[in-house]
């Protein structure tokens, strides 16, 4: 350590205050021990307002949340387990062991902490039934809005015609939190809800495969059914998903693509939305007669049981017909003993790519039917793929609220079957088709997000999410987070889905005063004074003195060669008080690399001196630092200043002040422009001596500010269904809303043996920034030379 070290480091106060004893030794021989103590808001050794401090590496990849912090990986997933927890003990989810199955309780934390504590799953997207109909008072759907229109002679169920099958399937897609504690509500119960109620038979009896015939004969029945519920949708409505908890006997496998054509091409023209803007999701049940008893020579009967190896004719359309493929699924059922298929369910089979498997034994859904001779609305237990296909439907309106409807239907049916889980069991495609479901792994992030930088996500260039950041220098306090207040930037994942975060979240403000600095200039050499850093910043110590290469001794100033603290310089001087240097950090500080020049004259016929320099940041702007997205920033900073004392009354009487004027230029990221910076930092200071009571000192300063100028940004906010990247325009002030002051006063008095000191300081708006508060720090320290 050069020159006139005390120490360097200090226990900094928590919010209620403290202490610290910090004790060195310099080269020449000057031992100093130092009690510090800070309260009114502590103090900060880690970012100081005074000093440039060389940036961190970039943090490890994080995930920041709606709540405001950027944290890792890690504890982005114990955050959500822990909150996880929270939903999975509701009465109303511990009724519902399928809810479990699929991880929504992780699907929800996943929300939450993504978009806030007020979204509820499903919210703004409408999930639609082919079904009996659904009763609209039954408590699960107290307070939504339900659609509901009857088609094919289909009334209004009463309860007494026998269990309302409509209302089961909705309850277990959408059914809301009763609180009732036999209850459990649906999936994503913030969705709302709409019906077309038809008149379905309630299955039993041998297994009968539909004939080309029949097929036929009902196809225009068939077409009209969806084209009603379409019409709906193309009138101006939501329909995002329709679930079809129906079917007829009959296994794809069995039925050729040209035969199906000729016999059902009505409805498979329809089901293939081929004018829609946005087709419909259709989450079909895959059928329930695996093992029904059969006559032999059906197709599918072994020894007088149906062997289901594939789904259902109609669930299993889209895999014969290319038309039906993306905005189609199956739904095979799990049970809740061992999690494999249950006993009555078709398998995948040729519809494997189209299928999925999910909860659908023993299944909790809200009951409205006859009950002990009297209708009733409570809760009831069943099985089938009736119920697997809504807890599908439930997940995908989940998904489709969390991407806020960025996503076309046909990326979020890719997603579902790419994130579900493939291990173990899973793992037999004939069977299980893309997997068992898998709502958590659908709402979290896969792979690594990364802000897009270009128009398409094919082509657009990136940076990395975690690796994005914005570390202000102390000059610019909280100006620019403050801009970024309210505005979002976009990240995407290994699939393109779009995840949203606040962007004040990824500017890193200074948080004060660095404490090292004023300990420094409070353990300076002769008598000194305890300023807010000890001046507004000069020529080097060794100007005036010495030409050669020396070392830059710390700048504990507040003024623009704070900047290059740590360089190296080679200085020369004339008598009439002129003096010059050159510098550069060179290897001594790579981080933030620096060069410049600057010229002092002070001639002695004047008690005013004056300052001038050129300070030329490469990878930094008035310190401040730009990672990943945010692009690199460099600066030329441009500064005059002046200093001057005279004597008055006993008293010595001095200010200092300096001006800047900053061109910055940032490259490969999200600032486009940034206009030239105004820049100003003074000091005034007074001290006197006493004969037999030592001296003492007060000093006003302000440290480094920023006083005018903007950056224009261009941040993606939006992605298209088509996958274009859409962005934002903004400008954001760089000017701080406040403006630190510090007033320190100290007193030195000489001893027998050294030297003590006793010294404050109160910094208002510290960082120039309101959000830390006034901060004070006082400091006892007793010095001895020899």
């Amino acid at each position: 350590m050069r020159g006139n070290g005390a120490g360097s480091f200090a226990r900094c106060a928590d919010d209620a205050g403290g202490w610290a004893i910090v004790a060195a030794m310099s080269s020449r021989h000057v031992l100093s021990l130092l009690i510090v103590a800070a309260a009114l808001g502590g103090c900060s050794s880690r970012s100081g307002a005074t000093r440039a401090v060389p940036p961190a590496p970039p943090p490890p990849p994080c995930v920041p949340t709606h709540g405001g912090d950027c944290v890792l990986v890690s504890e982005f997933e114990a955050m959500a387990e822990e909150m996880a927890e929270e939903y999975a003990v509701h009465p109303n989810f511990e009724n519902q062991w399928g809810l479990a199955a699929i991880n929504a309780d992780r699907a929800y934390a996943n929300l939450r902490l993504l978009e806030g504590p007020d979204a509820e799953p499903g919210a703004g997207v409408t999930i639609g039934f082919i079904d009996t109909g659904i009763d609209a008072e039954h408590p699960a759907f107290a307070g939504r809005t339900i659609y509901q229109d009857f088609l094919f002679g289909a009334e209004p169920e009463t309860g007494e015609e026998g269990a309302s099958h409509g209302t089961a399937v909705a309850s277990v897609a959408a059914g809301g939190r009763t609180g009732g504690e036999s209850a459990a509500h649906g999936v994503a119960w913030g969705a709302d809800l709409a019906m077309w109620a038809i008149p379905l038979g309630s299955g039993g009896g041998p297994y009968e495969p539909i004939t080309l015939e029949e097929l036929s004969e009902f196809d225009a029945g068939y077409a009209h059914l969806f084209r009603t519920a379409f019409a709906w949708r193309d009138a101006g409505n939501r329909l995002d998903i329709l679930n079809l908890s129906f079917g007829t006997d009959g296994s794809i496998e069995d039925y050729g693509a040209d035969a199906l054509r000729a016999s059902a091409s009505g409805l498979i023209a329809t089901l293939a939305q081929a004018d829609a803007a946005e087709k419909t999701i259709l989450v079909w049940a895959a059928g329930n007669y695996h093992g029904d008893r059969c006559a032999e020579g059906v197709a599918g009967c072994v020894n007088g049981r149906v062997n289901a190896a594939s789904a259902s004719i109609f669930s299993g359309l889209v895999a014969r017909f290319e038309e039906l493929q993306g905005h189609s699924v199956a739904v095979a059922a799990l049970n809740p003993h061992d999690g494999a298929l249950t006993f009555f369910s078709n398998r995948c089979g040729i519809a494997a790519d189209f299928c999925i498997a999910a909860p659908g034994l023993d299944i909790r859904f809200a009951y409205f039917g006859p009950h002990e001779g009297e209708v009733v609305r409570g809760s009831g237990t069943g099985g089938g793929t009736s119920f697997a296909a809504p807890m599908v439907a439930g997940g995908l309106a989940i998904m489709k609220q969390l991407f806020r409807d960025q996503l076309s239907n046909e990326d979020l049916v890719s997603r579902l079957f790419a994130t579900a889980d493939k291990a173990g069991i899973y793992a037999d495609r004939e069977i299980y088709g893309q997997g068992r479901m898998d709502l958590g792994a659908a709402t979290s992030p896969v792979g690594v997000l990364d802000v897009p930088l270009g128009a398409g996500l094919a082509t657009a260039a990136s940076a990395s999410l975690g690796s994005t950041g914005l570390r202000l220098g102390a000059a610019f306090g909280d100006g620019l987070a403050v801009s970024f207040d309210g505005d979002e930037i976009m990240a995407l994942d290994d699939y393109g889905a779009p995840f949203w975060y606040e962007m004040e979240d990824f500017a890193a403000t200074t948080e004060g005063p660095a404490l090292s600095a004023r300990l420094r200039s409070f353990l300076g050499p002769g008598s000194g004074g305890l300023t807010a850093g000890g001046g507004s910043g000069g020529m080097p110590a060794a100007m005036g003195t010495t030409a050669g290469i020396v070392r830059m001794p710390t700048a504990a100033g507040n003024g623009h060669l704070a900047l290059v603290e740590g360089a190296v310089q080679v200085g020369a001087t004339e008598a009439g008080g002129l003096s010059a240097t050159a510098f550069t950090t060179g290897r001594w500080r790579p981080a933030m690399p620096a060069t410049g020049a600057a010229l002092a004259w002070r001639p002695a016929s004047l008690p005013v001196g004056f300052r001038a320099g050129w300070i030329s940041e490469r990878e930094t702007m008035l310190g401040s630092l730009g990672t990943g997205a945010f692009g690199g920033l460099s600066a030329g900073t441009a500064f005059f200043g002046f200093d001057g004392g005279m004597d008055f009354a006993g008293w010595n009487l001095g200010a200092a002040g300096e001006f800047g004027v900053v061109n910055p230029a940032a490259t490969g990221g999200l600032i486009q422009e940034i206009t030239p910076l105004a820049t100003s930092t003074f000091a005034l200071h007074a001290s006197r001596g006493f004969a037999r009571a030592g001296s003492l000192s007060f000093s006003l300063s302000q440290p480094l500010r920023v006083e005018n100028g903007w950056a224009a940004l261009t941040a993606p906010s939006a992605r298209t269904k088509q996958g274009e990247v859409l962005y934002r325009s903004f400008r954001a002030d760089l000017a701080p809303g406040e403006r630190q002051l510090d007033l320190a006063a100290q007193w030195n008095r000489a001893l027998p043996l050294g030297e003590l000191r006793l010294g404050a300081v109160w910094s208002h708006w510290p960082g120039h920034r309101e959000v830390l508060g006034a901060q004070v720090a006082a400091l006892a320290g007793w010095r001895w030379s020899f």
